[in-house]
């Protein structure tokens, strides 16, 4: 029997005259298209291009400082940011009970959070002098209005959905707060007429990134998760009791983070403090709100090779808790200017979040919840190794990549460079092989409805057929 909330999807699959009818908007494919061109054409080929630049192997290495801030950028904006909007402005409606958010909305969005990452790529990189300041105040300004826009399609689409207390529902909200404070914090950290044009000081280059990570991306993260994820491994939705104290804490903590930038005197030991509680909380909010461990024995068992990318990306969450609580510890210690302490440990975190937690979760959410990819799992014939190999290959980069940092001294800094670049290697081609089996679960997806169309047909006729 149909409520009279349900919402489906052409075709219907519930018929009821109190049922609201709603056809789906497939304008989040191109917001997944954009995130992998901005992932493969910018974000992964920096991370191959500048530790190779920095030991002379090959050209650029004048313009490091830009590229590495155009690397960090290109993915939270590009390929975290993008996926995530369009992934969030596919699901959140569903989840709150709403009709699709309509294409006249999506479509512009999608055009104003793409530009920026375009400019970024093409030319934060090697524009100079005035040019350079220009190039940095539009991708300021347009990245500005895009998150606004994220944020308040996000916040009026939550407003009117169903209000149960869910955990994901706060958790919603709270990335959706975070998405209007990154578009504040953008227009106001835009880099220009400094020493050196259209960079960011670098200090507050890496808090941003930490903010923008850990605030509009992972409260998404711990909101999908907890909406899905206990499920899919046999368990329950977490309750509120059980994620109110480390979901206050984890955003808490992020607060301290962002405020540090506008204090001089004392924000280092803001950032301190941030750290420290998001350390704690990333440490406490996967096994509540994910899974770190068990066998997806809920799920059908062709998707279950997704959710191993569950499970390995919860788990770089808490190790990447653990190095930030570590460095909170340190930047406590410490004198002024100390939010320089513990580097490495920052370095190796901000990795094992951003390459095994969010590209992980990307990766397996994606296929878990993707009509493309169910459609997908009704073939035969697929090649597993689109499943199975970007698993490995992410493992091995984030070993790699998080491992240099906190290896230090004791690893030639040539070779340490040279290692990192191969981590991006393995990175890259896992997202290109992501790419590609997006291609062909899309491709295949007409072919796949009309079989699907056809085999419930000849059931319908065969039964038919019975009853006479």
């Amino acid at each position: 029997m149909p409520r009279t909330s349900d919402i489906p999807i052409e075709p219907p699959t519930v018929s009821a005259p109190t049922v609201v009818r709603a056809k789906e908007d497939r304008s989040y494919l191109g917001f997944i298209a954009m995130a992998l061109i901005a992932a493969l054409g910018g974000g992964f080929v920096f991370a191959i291009w500048i530790p190779l630049a920095t030991t002379g192997m090959i050209g650029g290495g004048d313009r490091v400082p830009w590229m590495v801030q155009a690397h960090g950028w290109v993915q939270l904006q590009g390929w975290a940011g993008l996926f995530v909007a369009g992934m969030g402005i596919r699901l959140i409606p569903r989840f709150a009970g709403r009709k699709p958010i309509p294409r006249v909305v999506t479509l512009p969005l999608l055009i104003v959070l793409t530009f920026p990452i375009v400019l970024r790529i093409a030319l934060q990189t090697w524009a100079t002098g005035d040019f350079a300041d220009l190039v940095a105040i539009a991708i300021g300004v347009t990245s500005g209005i895009g998150q606004a826009g994220v944020a308040a399609v996000l916040g009026v689409t939550l407003a009117r959905g169903r209000k149960p207390r869910d955990p994901w529902r706060y958790f919603a909200w709270a990335g959706a707060v975070w998405w209007g404070a990154w578009a504040i914090l953008t227009l106001t950290h835009i880099p220009h007429g400094g020493i050196a044009p259209g960079l960011m000081p670098i200090q507050d280059d890496e808090t941003l990134l930490w903010v923008v990570m850990l605030g509009p991306i992972a409260n998404f993260i711990w909101g999908v998760q907890s909406r899905s994820v206990p499920v899919f491994y046999g368990r329950g939705t977490p309750s509120l009791r059980k994620t109110i104290v480390p979901g206050v804490a984890f955003n808490v903590g992020v607060v301290l983070i962002a405020a540090s930038l506008f204090d001089d005197a004392t924000g280092f030991r803001l950032a301190g403090a941030g750290f420290l509680l998001a350390g704690a909380s990333l440490v406490w909010l996967p096994p509540v709100a994910g899974s770190v461990h068990g066998s997806a024995t809920r799920l059908r068992p062709r998707a279950r090779s997704a959710a191993r990318f569950l499970i390995a990306a919860n788990v770089a969450a808490m190790l990447a808790g653990a190095l930030l609580f570590w460095a909170g510890i340190e930047i406590l210690g410490g004198e002024r200017f100390a939010a320089w302490a513990a580097p490495d440990q920052r370095d190796a975190a901000r990795h094992l979040f951003g390459v095994g937690t969010i590209t992980m979760l990307i990766l397996g959410m994606a296929r878990l919840v993707a009509p493309f990819f169910a459609l997908e799992r009704t073939e035969s014939g697929v090649p597993m190794f689109l499943e199975r190999m970007p698993l490995g290959l992410l493992l091995a980069a984030v070993v790699i990549r998080a491992g240099v940092p906190l290896l230090g001294d004791s690893l030639d800094y040539d070779a340490g460079r040279h290692l990192i670049a191969t981590a991006g290697i393995f990175a890259w081609l896992a997202i290109a092989i992501f790419a590609f089996s997006v291609a062909r679960a899309i491709r295949a997806e007409p072919k796949t409805k009309r079989a699907l169309e056809q085999s419930f047909a000849d059931i319908k006729k065969a039964n038919a057929a019975r009853r006479k």
